[in-house]
């Protein structure tokens, strides 16, 4: 995918507060711009992206108490639902653990399914990190949704239409694609749709940190999509499983291969070395098409990160921009954390 050369960001003066509730993320705001290349003619063309800024922030507290998918903060002021149902989704983020802003499991974030204002709990979907043990300093953030990231109205101007005539965006679901598009024409009415539902309104479907968002671009000019928002802070962690896993650059500057921290030479942390029939893959979307890359540990050609083809030239500085995402690939049969440092 290609994005602009350069992400203009402004720094904001945050607001005393006593209370944990908060307007902001971070003291940086900013924004860049996504180039989704039009057709020019061809059938269709893919634009691979990621959210980049966080939406906003909404709660920033230390739990008293975390057990598998529960976290309660015996000073929480929230109210019931306050960060689900009819207000909207949102996720919880794990910025330290016993004071450490580098510890297992911090980066790591988990969608919200109840808001307890009684027991002062947050219901998790999904499982945090085992050996968490309070306390453990978090925060509540909005979830991008194809609303809020393309506009309740598409006003970021991809082609509408149909399922058959209109842009799609497609998002992850750990098994294949859910692909939507803005639909104007056809039986079903006006607004977000997922294929195979066009009488459904789908602008509030979640683009959860962890989701990179593909843009099959099948109008014939080109598009530019703005993002803004808050700049990420701090450490990210990802959960990648055995097989194909679908991950973005979750900052607003580039990484590199060396940057990323995906090999750190041990499996249960991050990807398998070896050559390229045995090690585990990192592809990046030039474009046009996918390169492929592996961290070299045995074979001709020395050590290091190196691209499928040339085994004996240096790979580490291949970027991957702000904005982008990347498919990995892992061989192994156990996932691993893959905890990112803040660039």
């Amino acid at each position: 995918m290609n994005t602009s050369a350069s992400c203009l960001v402004f720094a904001l003066l945050l607001p005393m507060v006593a209370a944990a509730q908060l307007t902001v993320y971070s003291d940086v705001a900013g924004f860049d711009t996504v180039a989704i290349t039009g057709t020019g003619g061809a059938e269709s063309k893919l634009t691979f992206a990621a959210t980049e800024f966080l939406k906003s922030a909404k709660y920033l507290s230390v739990a008293s108490a975390v057990n598998s998918t529960a976290l309660t903060d015996s000073t929480a002021t929230w109210v019931d639902d306050e960060f689900n149902a009819g207000n909207g989704s949102h996720y919880l983020e794990i910025v330290s653990v016993n004071g450490s802003k580098t510890a297992a499991g911090v980066g790591v974030t988990r969608s919200i399914v109840d808001t307890v204002a009684a027991t002062k709990t947050i219901v998790l979907e999904e499982a945090l990190p085992t050996g968490l043990t309070a306390p453990v300093e978090y925060r509540i953030v909005s979830h991008w949704t194809l609303a809020t990231l393309f506009g309740s109205t598409n006003t970021a101007g991809l082609q509408s239409g149909t399922a058959l005539s209109a842009d799609q965006v497609q998002l992850w679901n750990g098994a294949g694609y859910d692909s939507y598009y803005y639909q104007t024409s056809g039986i079903g009415g006006t607004g977000w749709r997922k294929i195979g539902h066009q009488s459904t309104d789908a602008s509030n479907a979640v683009i959860r940190p962890e989701q990179n968002v593909i843009i099959k671009r099948v109008g014939s000019g080109n598009v530019s999509l703005v993002l803004s928002g808050w700049v990420k802070t701090g450490q990210t962690s990802f959960d990648i499983v055995s097989g194909f896993n679908f991950v973005p650059n979750p900052y607003s500057s580039p990484m590199t291969l060396a940057s990323s921290g995906l090999y750190k030479g041990n499996a249960s942390t991050g990807i398998v070395g070896g050559n390229v029939a045995s090690a585990d893959q990192v592809l990046l979307w030039n474009g046009s098409s996918y390169e492929t890359f592996y961290y070299q540990t045995t074979g001709i050609g020395g050590t290091g990160w190196r691209k499928v083809g040339e085994q004996s030239t240096d790979a580490s500085g291949a970027t991957i921009k702000p904005g982008s995402s990347i498919i990995l690939y892992r061989k192994n049969a156990e996932g691993f954390t893959w905890a990112i440092s803040q660039h």
